[in-house]
């Protein structure tokens, strides 16, 4: 008699998922519209989902035996196990019928699955191959953009080259033009320029002509009022010693053998100019009485003093300067430098100036000045001394033997020495008149060169040329 066939539910639940995962596996990553097709519409799959559905009734398996006699007996018995075995075989009916039932729905749900993956896989092959379009359409795009942006660029760089060669060229000859118009404009203005400074100088040599003839007329008008006034005879004698009444001056010729006045006039400068180089000087003879300027030219220092309110008086050779300084009603005597001072009482001048003075006398008689000096200054006088300083060799070119009367630099440090020897104390040199700066040697500039020492002696070489045209040395007793 036959067996009763058991059905193994986890046997088929596992070969239903190794079937899924082999369709899943043989579909791969781009499924088409043959992978569609469920493990369960064919093959073992499909036989065992059949069996499921026919054979999950096992109560009705009929009992057959061939055993002979006995057969009856076995079946018999079987029958009776079965109807002990009901309960049981109800429950594993039930169970088998279910089983069934979640196969089916299971098969159904994963159609389902497959069908939406399939159709998800197609909608994303589709957008994919329009996204490949699209970018082989925008590449093919870009490439054309750049194609013409680049035959525009180099257009345009071909047009800007021509454009910019044009305006270089134009500007050029505008440029040029615009020199040569310049340029003879400059020199139609230098012309003219230089004809105004010559026609300038022109006037000016007309006016300083016509004011040197004046002054000269007015010089020889004071010299034949004098001689009118007073009626005295040129015996040349110089007037009266100091502490004396001051008689009239004794005439000399109407025509002098050198006109010393009309020369400082001219070369020395404007009384106003020489009275800003003079007036630093007056501090010192401030609050000071009874002071003697020794050569007092045409009385700038005196006129000085005056606007100061300190009492001074000056000593003069020249007799045209003499009448010129009285006509200002200025106290000058005329009289022999070393005469005067030797009448004078011994320390009873507050302070003696002598500006531009001492070059015209020998180094012996500038000692003998000097000690004059000292004898006749009160305590705590002041001596200054004021010369062509020769430490600047610019003033040989130009100013020192313009004079004929001059007799002999003297040496700052050497007119100091003097002054310290005699007795003065606290003697100082102060420097004045600079050659103009335009006169200067300039400085060399090169990068990268080592020029401070070259320059060192470029402004010792300007300093011996070009410095300080005068000086003063100045001594208290």
């Amino acid at each position: 008699m036959g067996e009763v066939q058991e059905i193994d539910v986890e046997q088929i639940m596992d070969r239903i998922r190794e079937n899924i995962r082999r369709r899943r596996g043989a579909a791969g990553d781009s499924p088409t519209s043959e992978n569609l097709l469920s493990p369960f519409d064919s093959g073992q799959a499909a036989a065992d989902l059949a069996y499921l559905h026919s054979g999950h009734d096992i109560r009705n398996a009929s009992f057959v035996s061939h055993r002979g006699a006995v057969g009856p007996l076995v079946v018999a018995a079987k029958k009776a196990l079965r109807k002990l075995l009901t309960p049981i075989l109800d429950r594993q009916v039930a169970h088998n019928a279910a089983s069934a039932r979640v196969t089916t729905h299971l098969k159904e749900w994963v159609g389902t699955l497959d069908r939406r993956q399939a159709q998800a896989v197609q909608a994303v092959n589709t957008q994919m191959q329009a996204l490949e379009r699209s970018q082989a359409q925008l590449r093919d795009e870009v490439l054309d953009a750049q194609a013409r942006l680049r035959a525009e660029v180099l257009a345009l760089e071909s047009q800007l080259r021509e454009e910019v060669l044009a305006t270089q060229s134009q500007l050029r000859e505008d440029v040029l033009a615009a020199q040569s118009r310049l340029r003879e404009e400059v020199a139609a203005q230098s012309r003219a320029l230089q004809d105004q400074s010559r026609a300038l100088q022109e006037v000016r040599r007309s006016s300083a002509t016509a004011r040197e003839r004046v002054s000269g007329a007015e010089r020889k008008l004071r010299r034949l009022l004098h001689a009118l006034e007073t009626g005295q005879p040129q015996d040349g004698r110089p007037e009266t010693r100091a502490g004396e009444e001051r008689p009239a001056l004794a005439l000399p010729e109407l025509e002098p053998e050198f006109d010393y006045a009309g020369f400082e006039e001219r070369f020395r400068g404007s009384e106003e100019e020489l009275k800003e180089r003079q007036r630093s000087y007056v501090q010192y003879f401030e609050g000071r009485e009874n002071i003697l300027d020794i050569g007092c030219g045409r009385g700038e220092f005196l006129e000085l003093l005056r606007e100061g309110g300190i009492k001074a008086r000056g000593m003069e050779l020249d007799f045209d300067m003499v009448l010129l300084c009285r006509d200002k009603g200025l106290d000058v005597v005329r009289d022999d430098v070393f005469a005067y001072l030797a009448a004078l009482p011994d320390d009873s001048v507050g302070g003696v100036f002598a500006a531009q003075v001492i070059e015209h006398l020998p180094p012996r008689r500038v000692i003998e000045l000097v000690n004059l000096c000292y004898r006749k200054l009160a305590p705590a006088g002041v001596l200054i001394l004021e010369t062509p300083n020769p430490k600047c060799l610019m003033v040989f070119a130009d100013s020192f033997y313009k004079d004929p009367s001059h007799v002999q630099p003297l040496h700052p440090d050497t007119l100091q020495f003097l002054l310290e020897a005699t007795g003065f104390h606290e003697v100082e040199l102060r420097f004045s008149a600079p050659v103009d700066p335009f006169m200067r040697i300039p400085l060399l500039q090169a990068p990268g060169a080592d020029l401070e020492r070259f320059n060192e002696g470029i402004e010792r070489l300007n300093s011996l040329l070009f410095g300080f045209q005068d000086y003063a040395v100045i001594g208290r007793k």
